[in-house]
């Protein structure tokens, strides 16, 4: 009925964002007006600060907007109640989403949920940028299969060069080996990384805090293995599917998902209708996220499953590539387009590729 998004190029229209909170957090919902029969003209969108979204509008059989409450502006009144209609509302509200309550309270099922505890923790800190690395400007330390990824033997972290003349450093660990916000410990784990970083511990200054984030579990909500679902109401980003986010892909996710609503639409859906359609588009890129990143927790020896049909194989043949990627440059442009989202995890299976890549270790 529609075509699947295009991994291979940049998304054809940008993800529909929440309105922002007057303190900077996400309010619970935001509705986005649009129309797939006139695609020529601008969409009208309307930005509330202060806004939190409380309940969905339904009018029978799909959403028409959505029920806000407006926080004190300063003069003691809080506005409560108020309705704001759009013909499709666009639930991108992360990870807290309320969705399925809301759902729930006007008799319709949520999507059920995959979840995948990995209890990972990670910190980041800036240090101040000079040439100690050259040319270079991103690096990545990851444990392996040689070291069973145990990340207290390769420590897991990455650097980039920022702005303001900066690097931002980034660590990650899992269980009990989650990074704390002490400096001198940070730098320790900086100095068990690949060379850039240790370069960077040893010869740069850290210039602020070190800040700590805690990630218990991987999520997607499954919206396709409904049987019913309320038309004018999609769902984007992490209120959609969120995953292990050391993998870096939580931005090209929600860029994907926004190709698929656009594809959807384009092709003529329309947005008060159920978006089943839609669903099935984006859940190609969120089972494409899925797949690599618990595959790659289940390494973990903490991660406990739940473990996918031929998991011992896969694993195997994913730490061969993993090794040949290290060694030949062919190997490693294949297994890079695939963990950046853009080539679909089974292109790690052509012959092509598993022949370079026995021809690779074969040569030791």
């Amino acid at each position: 009925m529609t075509r699947p998004p295009d991994r291979s190029r940049a998304p054809s229209a940008p993800a529909p964002a929440p309105a922002e909170a007057a303190d900077g957090a996400a309010p619970a919902a935001a509705t986005v007006p649009a129309s797939a029969a006139a695609p020529a003209r601008t969409p009208r969108r309307v930005r509330r600060e202060g806004t939190e979204v409380t309940d969905l509008i339904l009018r029978g059989e799909r959403v028409a907007g959505v029920v806000t409450t407006t926080a004190d502006d300063g003069d003691g009144d809080t506005t409560t109640g108020e309705e704001l209609t759009a013909d499709l509302v666009v639930d991108a509200t992360g990870r807290s989403s309320r969705l399925g309550e809301w759902l729930n309270r006007h008799g319709w099922d949520a999507a059920p949920v995959d979840r995948m505890r990995i209890d990972l923790g990670y910190a980041t800190a800036s240090f101040r940028r000079g040439s100690e690395l050259g040319s270079t400007v991103i690096a990545h330390s990851s444990p392996g299969p040689a070291s069973d990824y145990r990340a207290d033997v390769t420590e897991p972290g990455a650097l980039a060069a920022v702005e303001g003349d900066r690097w931002s450093v980034v660590l990650a660990g899992y269980a009990a080996h989650r990074p704390g916000p002490d400096p001198d410990e940070f730098l320790r784990r900086m100095r068990r990384c690949v060379e850039p970083i240790r370069t960077v511990a040893e010869e740069s200054t850290m210039t602020d805090d070190v800040v700590t984030y805690r990630f218990v579990e991987s999520r997607r909500r499954v919206h396709s293995r409904l049987r019913r679902f309320p038309g004018g109401l999609v769902v984007v980003g992490d209120a959609l599917a969120s995953v292990n986010p050391v993998y870096g892909q939580g931005l090209t996710l929600a860029a994907l998902e926004a190709d698929a609503l656009a594809t959807y639409l384009r092709a003529g859906s329309r947005p008060q209708a159920p978006a089943l359609g839609y669903f099935r588009l984006a859940e190609t890129a969120v089972d494409a996220a899925w797949q690599l990143s618990t595959a790659a927790d289940l390494a973990q020896p903490h991660v406990t499953g739940p473990y996918p049909r031929g998991y011992r194989a896969q694993k195997w043949v994913a730490d061969r590539l993993t090794e040949a990627s290290v060694r030949d440059s062919a190997v490693n442009a294949a297994y890079m387009r695939v963990v950046n989202m853009e080539d679909p995890p089974k292109a790690l299976t052509g012959p092509r590729l598993l022949a370079r890549t026995a021809r690779v270790l074969l040569r030791g």
